[in-house]
């Protein structure tokens, strides 16, 4: 006999950290990383406003800030993750604190300065965390999958200028108080 597990429900935003973590992205393969907390702040806010987990109390609360839309509870989120080994976070080079993205195209597009050269983090989820987050992006509906999926793939590889500029056209009230006005 069979014996089956419900399935796990998002409940907070660690648990969508962790399912977004787990989710094929481009590459087709599970587990792909993000690189730059911008972007996974992005990534996050794009799941929310791209209708995703909008029935979940509380998970959210972005505001506008230097770059864009950003949930403070993140940082929060991946110390605890990291400190009970469900994700890792390392130092990747970059070509400019921007993540390295074709800055000069931006550049020349906005007329802004160019960043210096800095690293970044990469965010990726451990042996550990697999489990879990397989588990709640397994629990998901077919539909909610998708939308996962449809997301990192979309903007988890996306050059890093085009993603920022993709949020603050498209959502302006979250980059009313951005550094980069485009």
């Amino acid at each position: 006999m069979t014996v089956r597990r419900a399935a796990a429900q998002i409940e907070n935003s660690l648990d969508l950290l962790l399912t977004l973590l787990y989710a094929p992205g481009s590459t087709g393969c599970r587990i792909e990383p993000v690189c730059g907390i911008t972007r996974l702040q992005k990534l996050i806010f794009l799941l929310w406003k791209e209708g995703f987990c909008q029935d979940v109390p509380n998970l959210y609360n972005f505001k506008a800030c230097d770059f864009g839309p950003r949930m403070d509870d993140l940082f929060d989120d991946l110390a605890f993750a990291e400190e009970i080994g469900l994700l890792s976070v390392t130092e990747v080079p970059s070509g400019n604190k921007y993540e390295g993205a074709d800055e000069d195209a931006f550049v020349r597009t906005f007329d802004l300065p160019v960043a210096g050269n800095v690293g970044k983090h990469k965010y990726m989820l451990t042996n550990i965390g697999n489990d879990p987050g397989g588990e709640f992006f397994e629990g998901l509906m077919q539909a909610d999958r998708k939308a996962v999926v449809r997301v990192k793939c979309r903007f988890n590889l996306m050059p890093f200028w085009v993603l920022v500029r993709y949020v603050y056209r498209k959502y302006p009230a979250f980059a009313c108080n951005a550094v980069l006005q485009v």
